[in-house]
C-alpha cells in the first residue's frame, strides 16, 4: 500500500500528444502515485519508454466511460485529471468532495472545423453545461485557458499547464538523412486537424527547389493529395526515427486548422530545427513564428526562410525562444499548483 497521492489519468485516445503530455505530467510531478485508465489508439501509439500502472478498455467510448467510472468509485483516488472531450463528459458524475476533478481539454472539440456549425455550437453547450461543476480545467495554452476562463462557472478554477520538451540529446552537427535537397517536414495524423490540403498547395506553390516531407500517415484520399503535390509521406515511424526526421529537417511548417499546444513543435525546436507556424487563433501566445493564413502566404514565407538570411536567423531565433519558455521546471511548478503535492 502507498502513501503517495494517486492522480489517476483518464484519456479515450490515448496515443500522439496527449501520450506524451500524460508521460511528461509523471515525469515531472514524481513524488505522486500516477495511474492510467485508457482506450487505447494503438496506430498513434509513441513507441516510448514509460511504465505505470496502466487499465487499458477495448470497446465503445459509451463502455470505456462506464468503466471509467467504476474504476474510480473503486480506486477512490485523489486526484482525476480528465484528456480530451470525451474523458471530459465524466464530469456529469458526482465523485464526491474528496475526488479532485481536473480536466484538460487538449483543444477543445468546438474549436474543430471539420464539422458542422450545428454540431459545434452543440459541443459548445455541453463544455458550457459541465465546466459550470466543481473541477480545475488545466489548460494547455493561453488561447485554451482564455476559453475555459469563458465557460468557467464559479466552483471552476482555471489553471495553465503548459506542454513541456524533455532534454533531447541534441547533436549540433545533427544527425542527418542522407537527401540532396534541403527539406521541410510536418508531422502528425493526416486528418483535417492538421490540414494535410493545406500542406500540399503551400508545397505546390513555393519555388524553392526544396523536399517538401510529411511525417505520419492517416486518411488514404488526403494522403494521395499530398502524393500529388509531391510531398514525401513517411507513414507511421517509429518515436525514435521520428525524432531523427524533426533533427535533420531544414523547417518545421506546422499547416494545423486548429491545436491545443502541439507537443511536436517542442521537439522540433529543441532539436535545432526552425518553426514557421499558419497563423491561427488558437496557436496565437505560444510564441512560434507566424507564416501567415493562406496557403499562398506560407508558400511565400517558406520561399523567404530559404532566400533571406536575416528572415532565417529570426526564424530560428524565436523558435529557440519558445523552449526556453517551455521548460521542466515550468511545469512541475504548475503540476504541484495543480495537484496539490505529496499527501
Amino acid at each position: 500500500m502507498t502513501d503517495q497521492k494517486i492522480v489517476l489519468h483518464v484519456s479515450e485516445a490515448y496515443g500522439g500528444g496527449v501520450q506524451a503530455a500524460i508521460q511528461r505530467y509523471a515525469n515531472n510531478s514524481p513524488g505522486l502515485n500516477h495511474r492510467l485508465i485508457v482506450r487505447d489508439r494503438v496506430a498513434h501509439d509513441i513507441d516510448s519508454d514509460f511504465s505505470i500502472e496502466t487499465v487499458n478498455y477495448e470497446g465503445s467510448v459509451g463502455g470505456f466511460l462506464l468503466a471509467a467510472r467504476r474504476h474510480i468509485l473503486d480506486l477512490r483516488p485523489e486526484v482525476v485529471h480528465l484528456h480530451s472531450s470525451f474523458a471530459g463528459l465524466l464530469r456529469v458524475f458526482d465523485f464526491g468532495p474528496d475526488i479532485q476533478i481536473v480536466y484538460t481539454p487538449h483543444a477543445y472539440a468546438f474549436l474543430r472545423q471539420d464539422c458542422s456549425l450545428i454540431s459545434r455550437w452543440m459541443f459548445r453547450i455541453v463544455e458550457m453545461a459541465l465546466s459550470v461543476r466543481r473541477q480545475t480545467i488545466a489548460a494547455i495554452s493561453p488561447f485554451e485557458a482564455a476559453q475555459a476562463a469563458v465557460l468557467a462557472g464559479r466552483q471552476t478554477r482555471v489553471k495553465y499547464l503548459p506542454n513541456i520538451v524533455e532534454q533531447i540529446n541534441h547533436n549540433p552537427q545533427r544527425c542527418l538523412i542522407d537527401r540532396a535537397k534541403a527539406e521541410v517536414v510536418m508531422a502528425g495524423r493526416i486528418s483535417p486537424q492538421k490540414d494535410p490540403l493545406f500542406f500540399a498547395e503551400a508545397a505546390r506553390k513555393s519555388k524553392s527547389d526544396v523536399r517538401w516531407t510529411w511525417i505520419g500517415d492517416g486518411d488514404p484520399e488526403a494522403r494521395a493529395a499530398l502524393n500529388e503535390a509531391g510531398v514525401f509521406v513517411t507513414g507511421w515511424l517509429p518515436n525514435a526515427l521520428v525524432m531523427k526526421h524533426l533533427g535533420s529537417a531544414d523547417l518545421y511548417l506546422h499547416t494545423a486548422r486548429w491545436e491545443g499546444a502541439p507537443i511536436t513543435l517542442l521537439e522540433a525546436a529543441a532539436l535545432g530545427t526552425p518553426i514557421l507556424a499558419r497563423k491561427v487563433e488558437s496557436m496565437v501566445g505560444l510564441g512560434y513564428p507566424f507564416a501567415g493564413e493562406t496557403p499562398s502566404d506560407v508558400a511565400k514565407a517558406v520561399d523567404r526562410f530559404f532566400s533571406d538570411s536575416s528572415y532565417h536567423e529570426q526564424t530560428r531565433k524565436l523558435t529557440d525562444e519558445s523552449v526556453r519558455v517551455h521548460t521542466s521546471e515550468a511545469q512541475s511548478q504548475a503540476l504541484t499548483i495543480l495537484y496539490g503535492g505529496e499527501r
